[in-house]
């Protein structure tokens, strides 16, 4: 007697794991569909418009994405699984003359702006302030944090952005040449 009801506990018990595993899996388990390449495309052309998608690859859950625009060549990531655009790095700038013009790329690469002679050749790192201008003419917002930061062997300005409530961005500035290397969104 005494082993009968000790088996229909355990027989019970093992119902209710089984029951609650079968449960979870049935509504809580839900594996939420990758986005597809015209959503992905959708999404960055809404999102910078005037800018033309030059290669997209999906590489596992995420998609990289190569577009140009008047300002320069673009690498962005976007999750597959949230349809949210992850990261954006600036992976060439174009060059503009002073009125504004495009110059010819052949141009850009002879040209080297001439230094005064009584100037050191070593350059001379941004202040954070001029760090700071630079961050928020690429993403008008609120500072919210400035640090001096070294990357891959190169110093960088980290600058933390406000955007609006819900949006923030992290961007990493050469801190001697004063290039953007990358913008990332939360």
């Amino acid at each position: 007697m005494k082993n009968k009801k000790v088996f229909m506990t355990l027989i019970a018990g093992a119902f209710l794991v089984l029951s609650g595993a079968a449960i979870y899996y049935l509504f809580f388990n839900k594996t939420e569909a990758l986005a597809t390449e015209t959503e992905v495309r959708e999404l960055v052309e809404g999102q910078y418009n005037g800018s033309t998608i030059t290669s997209l690859e999906r590489k596992d859950e995420m998609y990289e994405v190569y577009m140009e625009n008047d300002m320069g060549e673009y690498e962005l990531t976007v999750d597959a699984r949230t349809n949210e655009i992850t990261s954006l790095k600036l992976v060439n700038r174009k060059g503009e003359t002073s009125s504004g013009e495009q110059k010819p790329e052949d141009d850009q690469v002879d040209e080297q702006p001439e230094e005064p002679s009584s100037e050191k050749p070593a350059p001379s790192m941004l202040t954070r302030e001029e760090a700071i201008e630079i961050a928020t003419r690429e993403v008008p917002g609120r500072v919210e944090d400035i640090e001096l930061d070294e990357e891959d062997g190169i110093k960088v300005y980290e600058v933390e952005m406000e955007v609006d409530d819900e949006s923030e961005a992290t961007i990493l500035i050469n801190a001697y040449t004063g290039e953007i290397l990358s913008l990332t969104w939360d």
